[in-house]
């Protein structure tokens, strides 16, 4: 009751829309933004015959194994560039079917809108009108956490500043296919661990990654600096910690990916068991179900 009371009076608060927990085969979006400042496309224009092929051969492309796909495609003044990144532990075919579903979900949610971006747990898709890439871009940004609360707060935050610098340093350490990181570290005077993965888009360069990085954690407290699994996204980086195993480390760590990372030993990752879905243009979702871990989302401007 007390979380229900909770999330009424943050929707009167925010005015905002909530739409209900669901269970979908395909998961839908967990955040998205479709920008109305930056315009709109007419319906059967240039723009929206060419936004269609672009994310056709974005979700089509077999060639591309890195999880990144960074493409444009048209003339302007209705050329249109998107990029799709997918998390590095899931492979090339779940990527593409990530990114096709995120193409369904963001068209169909963000309607004439030239530029938007929006992603699921496994990857993420933003395309616009404007030439997007080697560009560090801090917003808009997304915020996903648990709502368990740390025991001890000062030195949970100390250990999670540590690992999320050292791996900040490693993804940015990157080439031009893969800039990631994932490690674990241990909670000072506890048995408890803090698992993380990091992540940047690989057409950055690696002052650029470390500054998005840098900029990412620096929104801890906004959202998640007392709690026990936490998620900031933007459109140029991303990083993810929890207490428990949430990445396959056996998908992680090949050699023409990157230098070999500190994982921790393999164990068992509870799967979603459902997702939350927002609202057109919403600032709070309801409560998501991720693994073992009830989350919270919200995004800013």
């Amino acid at each position: 009751m007390a979380s229900s009371r909770f999330l009424f009076f943050l929707c009167c608060l925010l005015s905002t829309q909530v739409v209900p927990l669901i269970t979908l085969a395909q998961p839908e979006m967990l955040y998205h933004d479709c920008l109305p400042g930056k315009g709109n496309y007419s319906a059967n224009s240039s723009y929206q015959e060419n936004l269609n092929q672009l994310l056709t051969s974005i979700y089509n492309n077999t060639e591309i194994d890195s999880g990144f796909y960074n493409l444009s495609y048209g003339q302007d003044p209705d050329k249109v560039y998107a990029n799709g990144l997918c998390r590095p532990d899931i492979t090339p075919e779940s990527c593409r079917a990530c990114l096709k579903g995120a193409s369904e979900h963001l068209t169909t949610l963000c309607p004439n809108s030239k530029e938007a971006i929006g992603g699921s747990d496994n990857c993420m898709l933003r395309y616009t009108y404007r030439s997007i890439f080697g560009m560090m871009e801090g917003g808009p940004y997304f915020f996903v956490y648990s709502l368990n609360i740390v025991s001890d707060l000062i030195v949970f935050k100390q250990s999670r500043r540590t690992l999320l610098d050292r791996l900040r340093d490693q993804a940015a350490a990157g080439n031009s296919r893969y800039k990631y990181a994932t490690g674990d570290t241990d909670v000072s005077n506890s048995s408890q661990k803090i698992y993380a993965l990091v992540q940047c888009t690989p057409d950055l360069s690696k002052q650029q990654c470390s500054d998005c990085l840098s900029q990412a954690t620096g929104l801890l407290s906004q959202c998640c600096d007392e709690r026990q699994g936490g998620r900031i996204i933007t459109p140029s980086c991303n990083f993810r910690y929890e207490i428990n195993l949430f990445y396959d480390p056996a998908a992680l760590g090949k050699p023409e990916k990157l230098p070999t990372l500190p994982v921790p030993a393999a164990q068992p990752s509870p799967p979603p068991t459902s997702t939350g879905r927002t609202g057109k243009v919403s600032n709070i979702a309801p409560t998501l179900i991720i693994g073992s871990f009830p989350m919270l989302f919200f995004f800013m401007l």
